[in-house]
């Protein structure tokens, strides 16, 4: 089978060196390399393709976990309004209450009945002491709270904004993908057109090889006709 093949790789070689001469071999040299250079380009481009769409899907979980971060804030900060909501009604009722006593102390009498208590002027002006001193401190605590709720909106709408960015830019790049995929397939069928292009360098050659064996036929022929008449 060895030998068969090896015959027929020499039967081919020599009838290529008797019709193309001392071209065949550059022929076969170059057939070969631009076989490679095609194989190699057709490779390299799916390659590159199937390597960017794995890079586009792998920004999936990074996605995710700016979702999810952003998801979370989303939920503190509704969290912390619904709190700080609460805090400034109790606020408001701790206000309403000390104006009241001072209202109260403000006509000079020197008891004061609440809910069926009698109480001192003393005692009256004692607790509206106590009551401003807790109001100071929950007003404090309300400006924190505000501050901090600012602050986490502030970093709720920054993580939204990076997030639409990102979103966006993922859309973006497979967008690009399906363009550099489209363009991939009018390239390949351009090639496959090219590719069943006659080679009209090649023509010419044949062309020629005809020409110059006819010319070779005709010197015979002229040959035997002189050979005829002496």
């Amino acid at each position: 089978m060895v030998k068969k093949s090896l015959a027929a790789v020499a039967a081919v070689a020599v009838v290529g060196a008797c019709v193309f001469g001392t071209d065949f071999f550059s022929y076969v040299r170059t057939f070969g390399s631009n076989a490679r250079e095609a194989v190699k380009a057709q490779i390299s481009t799916d390659f590159e393709l199937d390597r960017i769409r794995n890079e586009v899907d792998n920004l999936m979980p990074e996605v995710h976990r700016h979702m999810t971060i952003v998801a979370e804030q989303s939920v503190d900060v509704k969290d912390m309004e619904r709190e700080l909501a609460d805090k400034e009604a109790s606020l408001t009722r701790q206000k309403d209450a000390i104006l009241a006593l001072r209202e109260d102390l403000d006509t000079g009498l020197d008891h004061f009945t609440y809910r069926a208590v009698s109480y001192t002027r003393s005692e009256v002006e004692s607790d509206l002491a106590s009551r401003f001193d807790s109001y100071r401190v929950s007003e404090e605590s309300v400006k924190r709270d505000r501050q901090i709720l600012a602050a986490q909106r502030d970093t709720l709408r920054a993580n939204q904004k990076k997030l639409d960015a990102m979103l966006a830019r993922k859309e973006e790049l497979k967008v690009k993908v399906a363009q550099l995929e489209a363009r991939q397939k009018q390239i390949q069928a351009a090639e496959a057109v090219h590719s069943i292009e006659i080679d009209d360098s090649q023509l010419a050659h044949v062309e020629n090889m005809i020409k110059e064996l006819n010319h070779a036929l005709d010197v015979r022929e002229s040959m035997l006709e002189t050979e005829g008449h002496v």
